[in-house]
């Protein structure tokens, strides 16, 4: 089981939690859970209400798209945040193409971290705002 510390220094990795900081982000850390799926186990499926995020430490998850080949993604990469944060049913499933870890965020603890912390939601918002301007 990672530390607190070590949380925050995985989280810090992600382009959408790079701007916060530390202190900020350790209460994102404090929040978060590990959590593991094994291969072909889904951490959410297409229009389910979203209920957390996950920071992926390490393996591979696929996402299907309709009708495309399916995308995959794997560690530090955040699976469910646009859906989270919306509060919009997710747009696409998510399964482990492999045996996974990722750090889990509840929806509820997270919105109460963002309605306390100012800077976890400034770089929040400066994170999408830049992934909007076509950033990577």
């Amino acid at each position: 089981m990672l530390t607190t510390l070590e949380k925050v220094d995985r989280l810090q990795r992600a382009p959408l939690f790079q701007g916060i900081p530390t202190e900020s982000l350790a209460r994102v850390a404090a929040i978060a859970q590990e959590v593991s799926w094994d291969t072909r186990q889904f951490l959410f499926l297409e229009d389910d209400p979203p209920d957390a995020m996950f920071l992926l430490l390490e393996g591979q998850v696929e996402i299907p798209r309709s009708g495309q080949e399916a995308h995959k993604v794997g560690t530090n990469y955040v699976v469910g945040a646009l859906a989270l944060l919306a509060d919009e049913p997710e747009p696409e499933s998510a399964m482990a193409d492999q045996p996974s870890r990722a750090l889990r965020i509840d929806q509820q603890d997270f919105y109460e971290a963002l309605g306390e912390d100012f800077n976890i939601t400034r770089g929040i918002l400066r994170a999408l705002a830049h992934l909007a301007a076509g950033g990577a």
